[in-house]
């Protein structure tokens, strides 16, 4: 998987590409961790071109998530399609974990606080 960071006006994107595999868990979780300490405001990360997302990935987002919850930041998971979302729905992320179709989505959203 190789994840890509975007500046936007109103948020950061991670945008992820490939396999997000336990090889690419490191390397997810060194940006996902940069974000903390950089307490970025409003954070998206991208599946739309992610093929395939084991656990260990699941577990850097629920990471941020609990980050998020507690610092009053804003976070979104956008673009989940195919095994992606069928993963996403049986680890039953989307129950607290705010998720949009796209990031255009989230860009233009004016709230994204999550559910918990």
């Amino acid at each position: 998987m190789k994840p890509t960071l975007r500046t936007h006006p109103n948020a950061i994107v991670i945008e992820l590409e490939g396999d997000a595999d336990l090889s690419s868990v490191p390397g997810f979780q060194a940006l996902v961790r940069e974000q903390i300490k950089a307490r970025a405001s409003r954070l998206i990360i991208d599946f739309s071109r992610v093929t395939f997302v084991n656990t260990p990935v699941w577990a850097v987002v629920v990471e941020y998530f609990q980050h998020a919850s507690g610092a009053e930041s804003e976070f979104a998971l956008t673009g989940m399609q195919g095994r992606v979302e069928a993963s996403f729905k049986i680890v039953r992320l989307g129950d607290f974990i705010r998720h949009l179709p796209t990031v255009e989505d989230a860009l233009n959203a004016p709230d994204l606080k999550n559910k918990r």
